[in-house]
Parts: structure tokens; C-alpha cells; sequence
């Protein structure tokens, strides 16, 4: 048994025709540049644009819109597990500067430098563990298949300050 429709829902409609599909194929297409020049000019806006959009996400830490190396569920593991703990990498830099600062005492100049090697040696081991930490998780989480790259990828982060990082880690 098919219902009437009543003629006050038979008018809530959009209020217009439906475009012909030629017409909506127009308004849907790009203007097509006529020569090479013109592409070239239109590749390089949307290029500029692209790297607009992943600049912001990269300041913002919009998952959309990040570079293809940041993209990804195993690489946002990465970033959490690197952003969860404590790094010497974190501190390194300015360790360097002030043990440059001691450098120019000449009592102390052979130390400063056998603790800056010490320390250096330190925050690439502390890295390393970092580095397959997140490469362990991420093999617990999606499998051996989404680890590949997870190692360096941790390790670069965990060796860079925490304010330095980009995508910026969470607030606490």
C-alpha cells in the first residue's frame, strides 16, 4: 500500500531543478591551462598551497594535513611514546652551551670536553633505547609491517628538545 505525499511535503524540495550533469561537469572542472607555461604556474601554486597546509599542521599538529613522513597511526604511537618520558636529549643542548661557556677556563677545559663526549655517547645510547621502545610498541599495536622506519624516526625526535619538536607534543 503506497502512501499520498501531501502537497506540503511534496514542495520541500531544494527549491530548483536539478543541474544537467554537463553543466555540473563544468562547474566541477578546473580551469585547464592552455599551455605549458600556465600548468607550470598552476602546479606551483598548488604545491605552495600543499606546503602552506602541512607548515600549519607541522606548528598545530593537525594529523591531516602533516608531510607524508609524519602521517599514519604507527607514527603518532611513535610520537606519544617519545613524548611520554623524559630524554637526554632534551637537555643536551643546553648542556653543550654551557659546558662551551666552561671550554674558555683552561683548569677545567680538558673536563668540559671529556663530558661533553660522555655526554654525547649518553644521549645516543638513550636515544637508541627510546628509538626501539617506540619501534616495540608499534609492533605490539599494528604489527611488524607499520614498524618499518619507526626507529630512526623516535630517535631523531627523542635527540631534539622538547619545545623544538615537530608536531609539537601534547600539552600536559
Amino acid at each position: 500500500m503506497l502512501a499520498r505525499v501531501s502537497e506540503e511535503e511534496a514542495s520541500a524540495g531544494k527549491g530548483r531543478p536539478t543541474p544537467k550533469r554537463r553543466d555540473a561537469r563544468k562547474r566541477r572542472r578546473n580551469a585547464t591551462p592552455t599551455n605549458r607555461k600556465e600548468a607550470a604556474a598552476m602546479r606551483r601554486q598548488k604545491l605552495r598551497e600543499q606546503r602552506g597546509l602541512q607548515r600549519k599542521a607541522l606548528q598545530t599538529g593537525e594529523e591531516r594535513y602533516l608531510p607524508p613522513r609524519d602521517q599514519g597511526p604507527a607514527k603518532k604511537l611513535a610520537r606519544e611514546y617519545v613524548d611520554g618520558r623524559f630524554t637526554l636529549g632534551q637537555i643536551f643542548f643546553i648542556m653543550v652551551i654551557v659546558l662551551f661557556g666552561t671550554a674558555f677556563v683552561q683548569a677545567i677545559a680538558g673536563y668540559a670536553n671529556a663530558f661533553l663526549l660522555l655526554l654525547f655517547v649518553l644521549v645516543m645510547i638513550d636515544s637508541v633505547r627510546v628509538g626501539r621502545g617506540a619501534k616495540r610498541a608499534v609492533v605490539e599495536k599494528y604489527g611488524e609491517k607499520e614498524a618499518v622506519g619507526i626507529t630512526p624516526y623516535a630517535m631523531v625526535r627523542a635527540m631534539q628538545p622538547r619545545r623544538l619538536r615537530r608536531p609539537p607534543p601534547p600539552k600536559k
